[in-house]
């Protein structure tokens, strides 16, 4: 265990720690020994402001839990957990009740973690996921997710959050409904069932198809980042349910798009700027280019459909805007099909 100061091991002369907050993070060279022997050492009645695991150690959960129930019963505001670990966590009750905390990290890429079907966090600002979840009375853990037929809304318990990053490990059917949140990011998901946000701003999409039949209401949304990367299956299919999510997101202003999200758009190879744009107050468009991208031109039909000529426009260098589309691929398409 180790301070942001690198404190050295305790001894008996060194006398408990001061009252005031500290940082805490668990260090990859620290046993469980060590960090328990630091942690008895502390005065009892110190509160502890951050508690953070590293990401290049395993730990066993019992005692990841124990320093978890050590960090919630000390008033936590920051708890950042990137520790793998041998199994599956099942993490204190009290920690999806804490009033203190303001900031949630769960980062479990080994095995899953399980959480109440319910839980409150009235005060917690900002969540980050990246873990499969359990949640009990819903899951077996050796077949996750086997209920495929209920709406799951997990995050109605946190009225103040404002920032809600979900990074693989799909939630199935997932309800967003958040009257405070102004960002959201979500990684490898590849649909939610509804997201409702009246403050959100900023959203970012990566994800391996467009999504199909979700719900959005972002009425304040001003930038847009998508990466959608997969066009080789289905293409009508993905070309047309990109253009339903597009229109959902119509209320943004600057949109960034990568080029493999334009290849989705472009494999109708249709006059698609002839259809209503999807983003009428769009002010700037940006486009670009991930390292391992062989893409080096856009199709120009689909740059009008976006207001190409009507905005600012940056472009990758080395892309060039054609005039036809360069990907060989007709197909029959026309916005009447997507009503």
């Amino acid at each position: 265990m180790q301070s942001s100061k690198q404190p050295s091991s305790p001894s008996p002369s060194d006398g408990r720690t001061s009252g005031a907050p500290s940082p805490i993070s668990a260090s990859s060279a620290a046993t469980p020994e060590f960090v328990s022997q630091l942690l008895s050492r502390r005065d009892p009645s110190a509160a502890v402001d951050d508690f953070h695991f590293p990401h290049d150690s395993v730990f066993p959960p019992e005692f990841v839990e124990e320093c978890v129930a050590y960090a919630v019963s000390h008033g936590v505001k920051s708890l950042r957990l990137r520790a793998p670990t041998a199994g599956t966590l099942r993490l204190p009750v009290a920690l999806f009740a804490s009033a203190t905390l303001r900031e949630l990290e769960l980062r479990q890429l080994g095995k899953g973690i399980y959480l109440p079907r319910q839980f409150s966090l009235p005060n917690l600002k900002t969540l980050y996921l990246e873990s499969e979840l359990c949640f009990d009375n819903d899951c077996d853990p050796l077949r996750p997710w086997s209920r495929l037929d209920v709406e799951r809304e997990p995050f109605a318990g946190l009225p103040e959050l404002e920032r809600l990053t979900l990074r693989g490990h799909p939630i199935p059917r997932l309800v967003i409904k958040a009257p405070k949140l102004r960002v959201l990011e979500i990684f490898f998901y590849n649909g939610v069932e509804e997201i409702s946000a009246p403050l959100l701003t900023s959203f970012t999409c990566h994800s391996s198809s467009p999504w199909k039949g979700s719900k959005m209401n972002l009425p304040m949304l001003e930038e847009v980042y998508l990466d959608i990367c997969d066009t080789t299956f289905n293409a009508i299919g993905l070309h047309q349910n990109f253009v339903r999510m597009l229109h959902q997101l119509g209320n943004a202003t600057t949109v960034t798009l990568t080029l493999d999200t334009l290849k989705v758009l472009a494999l109708d190879g249709g006059p698609v700027e002839k259809s209503p744009s999807p983003f009428p107050n769009i002010k700037c468009l940006k486009v670009v280019k991930k390292e391992y991208h062989e893409i080096y031109t856009v199709f120009k039909g689909v740059m009008n459909y976006l207001n190409f000529e009507s905005l600012m426009v940056e472009l990758p260098d080395g892309v060039d805007v054609v005039e036809h589309n360069d990907h060989g691929i007709e197909y029959c398409w026309s916005w009447s099909a997507l009503g």
